[in-house]
């Protein structure tokens, strides 16, 4: 897992509020809930959602997609998108240890914890 890569890609804001909208299940074609596709959205979703052009919603799907955090799956004619909660799990696991390291200096004269 390449923690910058998965930080770099939620960095932007576009691709966060649709990792927020996948968890969130406020994205979809019914009542404001992702119900066809269980879980998953569709590209048109996204652009119906976001209001951005097809073109840019599939950059920002393909970055989330290359960093893990989202899986591409084929139904029938539609290419639907799930949250990879297992690779966001382990990630803020490992973020969480990241941060929580001790600092390299520990004397409490030059460093405050």
């Amino acid at each position: 897992m390449e923690l910058a890569k998965i930080c770099n890609a939620l960095g932007n804001e576009t691709r966060f509020k649709i990792v927020e909208a996948l968890k969130n299940k406020t994205i979809g074609t019914c009542c404001g809930k992702i119900e066809y596709f269980e879980e998953g959205i569709s590209v048109a979703d996204v652009v119906t959602a976001t209001g951005l052009a097809q073109s840019t919603v599939s950059q920002h799907l393909s970055v989330l997609e290359q960093a893990g955090i989202i899986i591409r799956e084929k139904r029938s004619q539609w290419t639907v998108f799930f949250l990879n909660k297992k690779l966001l799990h382990d990630f803020c696991e490992s973020l969480r240890e990241t941060l929580a390291e001790e600092s390299a200096c520990s004397d409490e004269k030059c460093c405050k914890p």
